[in-house]
């Protein structure tokens, strides 16, 4: 029933995950070209297509257009022609050089004269017009016969046009190249209805725009969640991957980010574009490295990040040209890259990881599609980017693990209260050994509710200030190990006074020394000191403040409870003033508060940086509270120290009811110690 349970909740935390899939693939059937019913592909041989067959559908052209080279023509020349493969670059026709013109012509028939039809182009290296039927339609960029008379031009167009009376049009792309590796296209090339291309072209749009969107904002929700869990550092990564994703969705394809910035230059965009490359392989490494730290080792991690982090140096830096000569080589990198990081995600299935095998899934999808695009990029294939498709799916997948994290670590939480819950209730049957010798008891056994005695002890008080803030970062088993730490700190110095902790109350103690005040207080201050040494030691550890409280007294010590049950414990108006002394401490900003009592029971009292900041009832008694400063900062100490008459007279005359003396106290003190949070207190209470 809870496996049962367990999984409901799985399928109603990842549904509106599957409702965001559902709305992709709704945007992609909608979309003409994976319509089944209207596009149709067609093999283009010798120049010629015939398209009668599929006269108000999408047809996808591909095969050998004729090819003039450093010629612009606008219809076949049926002389000696030679043939190059479009979708292609012009390398396939024969032609090495890679800077250079030249036209592909295509002659089209079968269409109906009675409609208006429109081809697409894509990106097209480095310029390009359409002149089909011997009328310029569109261009992207402005193609030359030199690198000076070259416009490059990215983009993705619609060439509307209507054909000729026989139902023909020969299509001209003139093409030039001085600014990329070689001329040419690698993206699908359609040809239909004017109405249902139109179409096609808004629902690839609004995939994309759908596509980006979620990206987006799964970016933002990772980033979030690092935020609130810093020591997943691998959902920052995450949440970069995800970025630079929806941000390359804008850069290819339908070339949003040209809608949004018209004015955008070619070469800025040139470089965006291509930064995102080397970049998500970047933030890639870096989120296998912080989820599996110990099976990333660390020549890998140099050996896969510096050719990916010099080759952003060099399309951020050096002219548009370099880099594209070199990014085969680094899609190639990137291609193994990408596989060694899923042989790592795989060794992670190997060894049981618990989130490994969804994050294999995921990733399955994203490199499957990874692997496509980079063919595309490689001109080995034409086609369309699905990067960003293969990492919706990814999402879907490490949304459920981290899900399942959260609900594996929210399990735990209450199976670690739980098991606290039942230790304490064993716990609380223990009587501390120190309790026997004043009771007189050889053994615990021994020891009876009721068994008690009077004793004159003094009693310290300690409480880990902002502890709610600091264990709300934590997970319960980094809690106790800070909390044990803490306790392994100062419990020896406790005990090296003569002293011993009578009672934990989960961020704080009560401990008990029988040998007096001055050992209580030396204790105090030995406890400031070493925390103090711990936070210089480990600043990258939460930072630690403890207030301390000590009162000195009489006071009953016994066991309480019943046979089945008991505790040691101590009554006495002393354990509620050491309580109510450290609690104070927040109020003046001390380290360490004690009582009159604490201060005249001292052998020498004014050999301790003490001064006096208040008067309390503490039940039937009344007694002035000190504050012990000599475990301040050097500079602290000494103002507290130049000021301590003043401060002595100005606390005197405020409890005399001689005000106006006070303030005059108090104007001197802050005179000298403008930030001294006692006369700041009694200042706001003379206000």
């Amino acid at each position: 029933m809870m496996q049962l349970t367990r999984r409901f909740k799985l399928a109603i935390a990842v549904f509106p995950f599957l409702l965001l899939l559902s709305i992709i693939m709704i945007f992609l059937r909608s979309n003409p070209l994976y319509d089944r019913n209207t596009i149709a592909k067609r093999l283009v041989s010798d120049g010629f297509v015939d398209l009668s067959e599929n006269r108000q559908g999408i047809t996808q052209l591909k095969g050998d257009w004729e090819f003039v080279w450093k010629g612009f023509v606008s219809e076949r020349s049926y002389t000696d022609p030679t043939w190059g493969r479009f979708p292609g670059s012009w390398r396939d026709a024969g032609i090495k050089e890679h800077f250079g013109w030249g036209t592909y012509v295509l002659r089209v028939s079968g269409l109906d004269p009675d409609l208006r039809y429109a081809f697409s182009i894509g990106q097209t290296i480095s310029a390009c017009r359409i002149v089909i039927n011997e009328e310029l339609v569109v261009s992207l960029g402005v193609p030359g016969t030199t690198r000076e008379t070259e416009i490059p031009g990215w983009g993705s167009v619609l060439a509307y046009f209507k054909p000729a009376s026989d139902g023909s049009a020969d299509i001209a792309v003139q093409i030039s190249n001085y600014h990329d590796r070689y001329g040419g296209t690698n993206a699908s090339l359609y040809l239909g209805e004017a109405g249902v291309m139109f179409r096609m072209q808004d629902r690839q749009k609004m995939t994309e725009i759908f596509i980006f969107a979620i990206l987006g904002v799964m970016a933002l929700f990772f980033w979030a969640l690092y935020l609130f869990r810093k020591q997943d550092v691998h959902f920052s990564w995450f949440a970069a991957i995800c970025a630079i994703v929806a941000f390359r969705t804008l850069c290819y394809d339908s070339f949003l980010l040209l809608d949004l910035f018209p004015g955008l230059s070619w070469q800025a965009f040139f470089r965006l574009g291509y930064a995102t490359f080397p970049l998500a392989m970047i933030f890639y490494i870096g989120f296998l490295k912080s989820m599996y730290p110990g099976l990333l080792n660390r020549f890998f991690l140099v050996l896969f990040t510096i050719p990916h982090a010099g080759f952003l140096a060099i399309i951020t830096f050096l002219p548009v040209l370099v880099p594209a000569f070199i990014l085969p080589f680094m899609q190639v990198f990137g291609l193994a890259t990408v596989v060694y990081g899923f042989v790592v995600i795989v060794r992670a299935v190997l060894v049981r990881d618990e989130s490994a095998l969804w994050l294999a899934a995921g990733f399955s999808f994203a490199i499957i599609t990874f692997f496509y695009d980079i063919f595309v990029a490689m001109w080995i294939l034409s086609g369309i980017s699905i990067t960003p498709i293969g990492m919706s799916l990814c999402l879907f997948c490490i949304a459920i693990m981290v899900i399942e994290q959260y609900s594996s670590s929210f399990r735990k939480t209450r199976e670690l209260s739980a098991q606290l819950h039942a230790t304490n209730c064993s716990l609380r049957r223990f009587v501390p050994a120190e309790f026997l010798s004043f009771l007189h008891k050889a053994s615990i056994s021994e020891v009876l509710p009721g068994d008690c005695v009077d004793v004159e002890m003094a009693v310290l008080s300690a409480d880990i200030r902002a502890f709610t803030t600091i264990a709300e970062n934590m997970t319960p088993a980094e809690v106790f190990a800070f909390l044990n730490e803490y306790l392994e700190l100062v419990a020896p110095v406790i005990r090296r006074n003569g002293g011993f902790i009578a009672k934990y109350e989960g961020d704080g103690f009560t401990a008990l020394f029988p040998s007096g005040a001055e050992a209580a207080l030396h204790a105090g201050v030995q406890v400031q000191a070493a925390i103090a040494r711990r936070n210089r030691e480990h600043p990258d550890k939460p930072y630690l403040t403890v207030g301390i409280g000590i009162d000195n007294g009489p006071l009953a010590l016994g066991a309480i409870g019943v046979v089945h049950r008991m505790d040691g414990t101590v009554i006495s108006s002393c354990v509620k003033g050491a309580a109510h002394f450290e609690s104070t401490t927040k109020l003046f900003h001390s380290k360490i508060l004690i009582s009159e009592a604490v201060y005249f029971a001292l052998s020498d009292p004014s050999g301790w940086q003490a001064r006096p900041v208040d008067r309390v009832e503490i039940g039937d008694r009344v007694s002035f509270l000190f504050e012990v400063y000599s475990t301040e900062p050097d500079d602290i100490r000494e103002l507290k120290w130049k000021t301590q008459d003043d401060l002595e007279h100005a606390v005197f005359s405020w409890f005399s009811g001689q005000h106006d003396e006070a303030r005059v106290f108090l104007a001197r003190v802050l005179s000298v110690f403008p930030e001294d949070p006692v006369a700041k207190y009694y200042e706001t209470r003379l206000s």
